[in-house]
């Protein structure tokens, strides 16, 4: 029996029976991959270990919904669930936010710290990691199944073999056009892949895509399957289930209507934007409603319709004022000791994301980046050096840490001046 099986059969045990055994095995078996997931999603190790708790809830809550579909993995049913369940825990979180003024998340990309001595490689895992698992899940079935066993439940080829009921050569073919596609995937999304080659994006998908989860992560899933653990609890884990499960019910729901739904789940940035397309009868409504006087009252625009954006509140915050000025060539060095830069709405207070660009033209910090009182100027100390130019990215992707009350990202700005002689 192929693994893929076995994970369904152990599933429909503990569903049919309650059998706490069968649970833990599924989870010893892809809690690491889950953690990992959390992880790349939310960027904080303490909210990647409730995401991962709450998805392992939600697992055990549908367990006897769950369906297994032709060669479809467990694997792609929980990366599934854990977008969800980051989702709302981000939710969550700007809410907490919002109304304690708390510390914003930090997008430490802690999972990359230390991903390797090259740092060209360590900048463009970091930028993988903020898209892999959605690019992975729109990868066609086969492609999508070659990869989740191979990089996310490490299977060697020849055990890919059997499982797929291939030969051995057949795998590694589909592996190497699977894995084609995603390196085409992630650079559309953005993603740098085109600075290594083939083989290397290989090697940091078999060494980053799954590590290890605590300890107490791994006990606290594995009460999940307690079937005192699947009730309504406390706790941050059980209010980021029931939220997760409420977003999943509500678009199975609407596809069950017949309405076209496109959901994409962000990470750490935790967009969700859900576009919808009533099949007919709007266009045979409008014939009957005459559209309503545009100059009565104020414009009311669709968010849909305008990429989210219909007024400043909905916008990103964005950079609109400097000091010194951008492509100003006459700066003070000897009276400029702080680098200024003025947001358009208020911002976290502990989040900065002062970028250097180049090796030479990042200015000399004197001390720590600190917002002003206004909460939108944030202050850089620095020593500037006579007749030298200064180039800083501010926000720039994957070091994007500015943002506003409401955890929206700023807009990534290139700030660039030069001193006078």
């Amino acid at each position: 029996m192929g693994l893929m099986a076995d994970d369904y059969r152990l599933l429909r045990h503990y569903a049919d029976e309650r059998d706490e055994a069968a649970f833990a095995e599924l989870m010893r078996r892809h809690v690491d991959l889950v953690h990992s997931a959390a992880l790349r999603r939310v960027g904080n190790r303490a909210m990647a270990e409730d995401v991962t708790q709450a998805t392992f809830m939600i697992l055990a809550r549908k367990a006897k919904s769950i369906r297994r579909r032709r060669h479809e993995l467990l694997s792609a049913w929980l990366l599934n669930a854990v977008r969800y369940a980051a989702a709302n825990a981000i939710k969550m979180e700007r809410r907490r936010r919002k109304h304690e003024h708390a510390a914003a998340i930090r997008r430490a990309q802690e999972q990359s710290a230390a991903c390797s001595p090259d740092p060209t490689r360590v900048i463009v895992w970091q930028e993988i990691a903020q898209r892999l698992d959605d690019a992975v899940l729109r990868l066609s079935g086969t492609h999508r199944r070659a990869v989740l066993l191979r990089y996310f439940e490490n299977q060697p080829i020849g055990q890919m073999a059997v499982e797929m009921q291939l030969s051995e050569g057949a795998v590694k073919q589909l592996l190497s056009r699977a894995i084609q596609k995603l390196r085409q995937s992630l650079s559309k999304e953005g993603a740098t892949v085109a600075a290594i080659d083939a083989l290397a994006f290989e090697r940091l998908l078999e060494s980053h895509v799954v590590t290890s989860a605590p300890a107490t992560v791994k006990a606290a899933c594995a009460a999940a399957g307690i079937p005192a653990g699947t009730g309504i609890g406390a706790g941050a884990g059980t209010s980021i289930a029931k939220g997760a499960i409420k977003m999943m019910a509500w678009t199975k729901t609407q596809i069950a209507a017949g309405v076209l739904v496109a959901a994409t789940i962000g990470g750490a940035g935790g967009t969700l934007a859900i576009k919808t397309a009533l099949a007919q009868g709007q266009a045979g409504a409008s014939a009957h409603h005459p559209a309503p006087n545009k100059l009565a009252g104020p414009v009311q625009l669709d968010k849909g319709k305008n990429n989210g954006i219909i007024s400043v509140a909905t916008s990103p915050p964005v950079v609109i004022a400097t000091v010194p000025q951008a492509g100003a060539t006459d700066a003070n060095a000897a009276t400029t000791t702080e680098i200024k830069v003025t947001f358009s709405k208020p911002m976290e207070p502990g989040n900065f994301s002062w970028v250097q660009f180049g090796k030479d033209t990042f200015p000399e910090t004197s001390g720590k980046p600190h917002f002003l009182d206004d909460h939108r100027t944030c202050v850089l100390p620095v020593k500037l050096q006579p007749g030298h130019p200064y180039v800083i990215w501010l926000n720039k992707p994957p070091y994007n840490s500015f943002m506003d009350t409401d955890g929206q990202r700023a807009v990534p700005y290139l700030l660039v001046f030069e001193t006078k002689p």
